[in-house]
């Protein structure tokens, strides 16, 4: 039995998720397989269910003054796409596609799902933006739905509304180091100088432009579930967790291929889940409570696989990971939106043609010497591209694979990309078999470089487990 009432939601923004609000390419996706015939009639039902389970999903975003709210006080339609399933790897060309039709912020949803049908097994794409998501609750909602379409007459349970990713929320143990905070002080002293607000309007003129711009291309590469469990093995011989292995393995093959290693060839992300390192912990509710850290790597060709990753583990064991990612989200809370905003149109404002409505006004504000967030972004992309690579790893997911008559056969993250970073890499490992999608910009690395780094990582790793 299903609730005929929808929860009135209001969050304010916090900085991050309002930065990813003007991001053209913030979108996450999450593709699951399922094998069994999926009723048309029977999902879009489901779906409604999730709306009450997650009013977020119901969302739209609202500002007031300096502020901006998510807002939800009945059900929004969100849409469902049914397309004939016509091989296996379709999933990536519509969801690149599906990145060029931006979400209408202001009036929601912000959510949207795409089915590729057919009778024997289809794939449930599940298309968000960042603002109100991240990777592990697009996993727990793609779970959730399959249950639903399984077990029809089970009841919908609601969740109680997520708690707050706020300062308060923050263990008090952690802060920023006074430099830091002294340094945010001094910035935004400077920001409000040359302050410049963009709108919604802004944002659409640019995620036209950037689309026009940029081609982005997906690539996966899958461990079979005797491979998956044989790394696992071997990582923990070594003292490091798969996801340092799986970065220094990409790492090495990306050095491998550019000899000379660029600075920025040192550089490495990793994103961590906060989920249960708040003073309320989040359970499976929806939103987004992810943040990440920065790992450093001086190539040599030297290095063996687990050289790297022990190197990177000192800095990326799960202690240090949850201290520096919390205190990552600390500094951002530390400086202003519209800054954090502004740094997006300084990095992709110049691609706005003169025919558009906000083209005076991004010339002006690109022509601004004195402005504090063109210099910031001048400063950080003098040399192209600013980091190496990016990895969101979920981990492993220990969902059942039978739902009634449904089977989810398989789990794949697709977290995006940046013109800005040579490699995103997206994680996660269902029913023993892990998964990744390595996402680029073509005119940042070609599909064949991507190709080679893949070929070089896999043989790197199927050494690191004696095969």
């Amino acid at each position: 039995m299903m609730h005929s009432t929808y929860q009135i939601y209001k969050k304010k923004l916090n900085q991050r998720e309002r930065t990813h609000a003007k991001v053209p390419q913030s979108n996450i996706s999450l593709i699951a397989t399922i094998i069994g015939n999926v009723s048309h009639n029977n999902l879009r039902e489901v779906i409604k269910k999730m709306q009450l389970r997650h009013p977020i999903l119901n969302s739209h975003l609202d500002s007031r003054g300096r502020d901006v709210f998510l807002l939800a006080n009945e059900e929004i339609d969100i849409p469902l796409k049914i397309i004939p399933r016509e091989r296996d790897d379709q999933w990536k060309e519509v969801i690149l596609q599906e990145h060029k039709i931006p979400f209408e912020m202001v009036k929601g949803p912000l959510i949207r799902f795409i089915l590729l049908y057919s009778a024997e097994i289809s794939d449930l794409i599940i298309f968000c933006q960042h603002t109100i998501c991240d990777g592990m609750s697009l996993a727990y909602l793609a779970r959730d739905i399959i249950n639903y379409l399984g077990n029809p007459s089970e009841e919908v349970e609601i969740l109680p509304s997520a708690p707050v990713v706020d300062v308060d929320n923050i263990p008090s143990e952690i802060k920023p180091s006074l430099a830091i905070r002294l340094l945010a002080k001094k910035i935004i002293k400077k920001w409000e100088e040359n302050e410049v607000l963009f709108n919604y309007e802004d944002f659409q003129e640019l995620h036209k432009v950037f689309w026009k711009k940029y081609t982005y291309k997906a690539h996966l590469y899958e461990l079979s579930s005797e491979d998956t469990k044989a790394l696992i093995l071997a990582c923990r011989k070594q003292g490091v967790t798969v996801n340092t292995a799986l970065i220094a393995a990409f790492a090495i093959a990306q050095n491998k291929l550019n000899p000379k290693s660029p600075k920025y060839l040192r550089k490495y992300g990793s994103a961590v889940d906060l989920r249960k390192d708040l003073i309320n912990p989040v359970g499976e509710q929806f939103g987004f409570f992810a943040s990440g850290i920065e790992l450093k790597y001086r190539y040599s060709s030297k290095d063996t696989l687990w050289d790297v990753a022990k190197e990177m583990y000192k800095e990326a064991n799960p202690e240090n990971a949850k201290k520096q990612s919390l205190i990552k989200t600390l500094s951002v809370f530390e400086l202003p939106s519209p800054l954090m905003e502004a740094q997006l149109f300084a990095a992709f404002g110049h691609l706005i043609p003169a025919n558009s409505p906000s083209y005076k006004k991004m010339q002006a504000f690109l022509n601004d010497d004195k402005n504090l967030a063109v210099k910031m972004v001048k400063k950080k992309l003098s040399k192209g591209i600013a980091m190496a690579q990016i990895m969101t790893n979920l981990g492993k997911m220990d969902f059942p694979k039978k739902y009634g008559d449904l089977i989810l056969e398989n789990l794949i993250l697709m977290p995006s990309c940046s013109p800005y970073t040579e490699l995103v890499l997206g994680v996660v490992t269902h029913a023993g078999s892990l998964s990744i999608t390595l996402n680029h910009m073509e005119s940042t690395i070609s599909t064949e470089k991507v190709l080679e780094i893949k070929n070089i990582a896999n043989k790197l790793l199927m050494k690191a487990i004696n095969k």
